[in-house]
């Protein structure tokens, strides 16, 4: 298994097979405050077919120009409004990306960055970021502008059950660093990372016996990456990105279709 796993990754972890992909935006970002905030709203959106994905990340992001982060922080509240007014995408409109990006803005200024707010929710004790993940997405409401929030699914508490795959797909871009994921975090560690899981994850998942649990849920997601983890403990998530390109790209190679996991 461990040989099968390392074969995946070497031959698919690879920027040509990222295409599409919202983490292509999020890569297109140098600094580490605009690849956080990009990352955060790319992730969020995650939802539905790639190239409507794509496109509502691009429409969002737009009014922000080449450097987003620091654009959102000269803005008050009224101009990200103005920004973002009309914006709809699958259940989410305009005021819910207002109060989101309101909310990234507002945590970002108090604790510096999003990694310094997300790890103000780690005391370490923990094996994997569940929790802390859960304490980042009640800290982004907590910033949320007096009176305002955004609906539960658009970036779910973890805590509430879950798998919460955008949530922790966002954590695999900001803090795994390889070819393929960008890394800004740097004081976060990827050997507590949560696999990102979706119905056709978790599927592959068990039929590689890396997964026994019948429901596509927080448990679930913590099962597959403990069972990762037997593999590689330091880097659980390693294969999250090779596994899910036949999703994306279902002419590839015979090896990683899921029938060849039965």
């Amino acid at each position: 298994m461990a040989a099968f796993l390392e074969t995946l990754y070497l031959r698919y972890n690879d920027t040509h097979w990222l295409d599409p992909d919202p983490l292509l935006i999020v890569r297109r970002y140098t600094e580490a405050a605009d690849m956080e905030l990009v990352g955060l709203v790319a992730s969020a959106l995650a939802l539905g077919t790639v190239k409507a994905i794509m496109a509502a990340v691009e429409t969002v992001l737009l009014p922000f120009g080449p450097h987003p982060a620091q654009a959102l922080a000269a803005m008050d509240d009224s101009d990200v409004e103005s920004a973002l007014h009309g914006f709809c995408y699958r259940f989410f409109d305009s005021g819910d990306m207002v109060s989101f990006f309101c909310a990234a803005r507002n945590l970002s200024n108090r604790s510096g960055t999003l990694e310094k707010a997300f790890l103000e929710g780690d005391d370490g004790s923990e094996q994997d970021y569940s929790f802390v993940a859960s304490r980042f997405v009640r800290s982004l409401l907590d910033a949320a502008p007096s009176g305002k929030t955004w609906r539960s699914n658009l970036f779910p508490d973890p805590a509430r059950g879950s798998a919460a795959k955008r949530v922790f797909l966002y954590l695999r871009w900001m803090v795994r660093h390889d070819a393929v994921d960008p890394g800004p975090w740097r004081n976060a560690d990827p050997a507590r990372l949560v696999v990102p899981l979706d119905t056709h994850m978790a599927a592959a998942c068990r039929r590689l016996g890396l997964l026994t649990r019948s429901s596509t849920d927080l448990k679930a997601a913590k099962e597959a990456a403990a069972s990762f983890r037997e593999f590689c403990p330091d880097d659980p998530v390693r294969y999250d990105f090779c596994m899910t390109r036949p999703g994306i790209h279902p002419d590839l190679d015979p090896d990683l279709c899921l029938g060849c996991f039965d």
